[in-house]
């Protein structure tokens, strides 16, 4: 079964939405944008923001967590996963879903606002030449 989950994580790690981030941090360092800007890809609004610390400029992409699981459930299915997705799998894949973001393609994913998932990828760290 952990080969199962790691293959719906891998599907859906190569999923649009993290696709989209890959360009819009492209989009944002060649154009210089700055936080507060809106960047529209493939139906999606991806906002441009500062990091945490305040050092670095992020694209985020706000989804809830139905969403993501409903990803998660599709991918589960391709995979050939046929149990009954519970809270635990549904955990340990989303947990997974974080490790492999990050690893691969440099995107950190939090919980919330709310009951949403917030999905961030660096666009570079500030400077005085950003400006």
């Amino acid at each position: 079964m952990k080969n199962l989950t790691s293959r719906a994580v891998q599907l859906a790690s190569q999923d649009e939405i993290f696709q989209s981030m890959s360009y819009a941090a492209l989009r944002a360092r060649a154009g210089r944008m700055e936080p507060g800007d809106i960047i529209r890809i493939a139906g999606r609004e991806i906002v441009v923001a500062e990091d945490e610390e305040g050092t670095g400029i992020v694209v985020q992409i706000i989804e809830s967590r139905k969403q993501v699981e409903d990803l998660a459930s599709a991918n589960a299915r391709k995979a050939g996963l046929d149990l009954e997705i519970g809270h635990e799998w549904m955990d340990a894949f989303l947990r997974e879903l974080g490790e492999v973001l990050c690893k691969w393609q440099d995107i950190k994913m939090r919980p919330g606002p709310g009951e949403n998932l917030t999905f961030e990828k660096a666009v570079d760290k500030r400077n005085e030449a950003w400006r």
